[in-house]
């Protein structure tokens, strides 16, 4: 019977935290030049990783490049499209001319309402808006996962990590606006465990389930009222910044994390 059929207790290392360590792998990050994709780009990069940005604004993407270097680390920025899967090629492409290798995929790219299709009560919204808020929170995520893949499944090892949102939970009730927003990350989180399953044992993918967090769009967007609302659902009495969720990713991404898959993990400060 082989060893990892039959370990030998007394056979198993001590953890060290070296094992939180990103060194020598490669990270996209989509969605990566603000918010929470920006503080998930400084993390992978700390703990070691050559992190390639992928987002709409170049601007934007060039100032998280600079940031990230200004540290003594590596990182490349390439506007993407998340929804062209021409585009999401390209961005492979020139990562792997780059580096040489795909060892991340962080999924961050989203979000409730955008440029294209708005969030509200349900009567209120259009097809646009539903086919919208799919392609960008669930599409995207399928074509940036799709093509790395092949990549992975090569060097056969690799890691895949989605954000999702607890909104999709079933032990949270309904949000009269959220809707169709929840229902895709909801199918975030069963995309997430359907491709756990094909891609095993040498892909992990596992998705990240985000509460209450500040982000810049939170801060210049939401009403005074909502944001008391949330404060009060949460039970260490504060809001999540992008860092805790960068930490998270982290751990996931790294071979401290390494048993973790095909798995939610709730990050929303108790609610």
């Amino acid at each position: 019977m082989s060893n990892e059929a039959n370990p030998n207790p007394e056979d198993v290392p001590f953890f060290s935290l070296e094992a939180y360590s990103l060194a020598q792998r490669v990270a996209i990050v989509s969605g990566g030049s603000d918010g929470i994709g920006r503080m998930i780009a400084h993390g992978f990069a700390d703990a070691g990783a050559r992190v390639v940005i992928a987002a709409r604004g170049e601007e934007k993407i060039t100032k998280v490049v600079a940031e990230i270097e200004a540290k003594g680390h590596q990182a490349v920025g390439i506007p993407t499209d998340a929804t062209d899967p021409d585009a999401i090629e390209h961005l492979v492409n020139r990562t792997v001319t780059e580096f040489g290798q795909i060892d991340i995929l962080m999924n961050v790219v989203g979000g409730s309402q955008g440029p294209t299709f708005k969030r509200g009560p349900l009567l209120e919204l259009s097809k646009e808006d539903f086919n919208e808020a799919f392609n960008i929170n669930v599409t995207s995520a399928f074509l940036f996962s799709k093509a790395v893949v092949p990549y992975m499944l090569q060097q056969e090892s690799g890691v895949i990590i989605n954000m999702a949102s607890i909104g999709a939970r079933d032990y949270r009730l309904p949000e009269t606006g959220m809707s169709v927003y929840n229902m895709t990350k909801a199918s975030v989180m069963h995309l997430t465990r359907s491709m756990a399953k094909e891609w095993a044992p040498n892909i992990r993918v596992n998705c990240i389930n985000a509460g209450h967090f500040i982000t810049p769009r939170r801060a210049r967007t939401e009403q005074p009222e909502r944001r008391a609302r949330s404060l009060a659902e949460i039970e260490i009495n504060r809001f999540g910044n992008p860092s805790d969720i960068a930490g998270a990713a982290v751990f996931i991404a790294s071979d401290a994390g390494a048993f973790f898959n095909g798995s939610y993990l709730d990050l929303h400060g108790g609610t």
